[in-house]
């Protein structure tokens, strides 16, 4: 019988953060939240890697308690391990300040921003490739401005706003598949970063 899923999982422990520093372990849950319980051959054709390359990332985020052993199924004359997500999303404590999690944190986003150039490349594709009208296969912004405490407060919001439209519109009978990465950040003034 399946297990009920939380529906938000708010991560406090550096541990946790540190499981998702990868791009394959990030490309594994958002394949898991997305599509729901999955094989590991499953995985390896969603994400267009080896199965054999994604144990080790399994049993990791497994150990750090972000995925679970869902309950084995038939395939064909033989039994296969199932793995799900354990929440419909993951959230980071944005409360939390101590110095192990904001450096798990740190790697966290450096692995992110390395996955969405990964990405960004691939939609641009080698120079020879029939090329898309500007702004079709991948669209990059980037701004910079003073804003208020009221008006930062709004941009998060819009961010989590766009990342729900995202997520509620996949349509998995859709013809392309869409990355969406957004940073945001306060600068630290030029004269303490020293």
């Amino acid at each position: 019988m399946p297990r009920p899923r939380k529906r938000t999982l708010v991560i406090r422990d550096p541990e946790q953060v540190r499981a998702l520093r990868t791009p394959s372990r990030q490309e594994i849950v958002e394949t898991l939240t997305r599509l729901g319980a999955c094989s590991v051959k499953e995985l390896g054709e969603a994400t267009g890697r080896a199965p054999a390359s994604l144990y080790y990332h399994i049993h990791e985020l497994e150990e750090a308690g972000l995925i679970r052993k869902a309950p084995r199924r038939q395939a064909g004359g033989r039994v296969e391990g199932v793995y799900e997500p354990v929440a419909d999303r993951i959230v980071l404590d944005r409360t939390e300040r101590s110095g192990d999690f904001l450096s798990a944190l740190a790697d966290l986003h450096r692995s992110t921003l390395r996955k969405a150039e990964r990405e960004i490349i691939a939609a641009l594709g080698p120079p020879s490739a029939p090329r898309d009208p500007p702004g079709e296969s991948a669209s990059l912004l980037r701004a910079t401005a003073r804003l208020r405490p009221r008006a930062a407060a709004r941009a998060r919001r819009m961010m989590r706003e766009l990342g729900e439209f995202v997520g509620e519109n996949d349509d998995p009978s859709a013809p392309d598949t869409y990355a969406l990465t957004i940073a945001f950040a306060r600068l630290v003034p030029p004269e303490t970063r020293r």
